[in-house]
Parts: C-alpha cells; sequence; structure tokens
C-alpha cells in the first residue's frame, strides 16, 4: 500500500497554564461571610453565584456546617481559578 503524502502539517501550539491563585487560608473571615450570605457580589462566572446561594441555605438549615461549606467554597475557588481570579481580587482586597 503506498503512503500519501501529507497536504498539511499540523502544528501543535504548546498550552500554558493559568497559574494557580494564592486563595487566603480557609479560616479568613470573608469565607464565612460569603457562605452566610452577607456579602452582595455579582460574580463573573454564575456558577459560583449559584454555588454560594446553595452553600447559603445548607448553612440556614445547619449552622454546625460552617467550616464543611467553606471548604467547598474555597475548593470550588482553586479548581475555577482562572475563572474567578477578578472576583477574588474584589472579594478579599
Amino acid at each position: 500500500m503506498a503512503e500519501f503524502p501529507r497536504r498539511y502539517t499540523r502544528h501543535s501550539t504548546p498550552i500554558e497554564p493559568t497559574p494557580a491563585l494564592d486563595l487566603p487560608p480557609e479560616d479568613d473571615p470573608v469565607w464565612a461571610r460569603l457562605v452566610k450570605g452577607e456579602i452582595p457580589h455579582e460574580f463573573s462566572y454564575t456558577a459560583a453565584g449559584m454555588l454560594i446561594f446553595n452553600l447559603n441555605l445548607q448553612w440556614q438549615r445547619d449552622p454546625s456546617r460552617l467550616t464543611l461549606l467553606i471548604k467547598q467554597i474555597r475548593s470550588f475557588f482553586q479548581k475555577y481559578h482562572h475563572l474567578l481570579s477578578g472576583d477574588v481580587m474584589k472579594l478579599f482586597s
């Protein structure tokens, strides 16, 4: 079977990963205020606002879960840092 010549050469572009944010530790009071709904903020990433709304409902049902809810929101911010960096600067400055 004969080899066909390639019509084009596909060059791959190296992808630079977005550097992770230095998020404040879990004991920063802003995390608790976010979960409790004390900080009004319009997030640039809609899913963040939806998550915080959900965490606020969970906190209202059971305030003893606050530390677990803070871990969840901080983990979300770490995972989607490339979408939430502007929000982090506004919230924690």
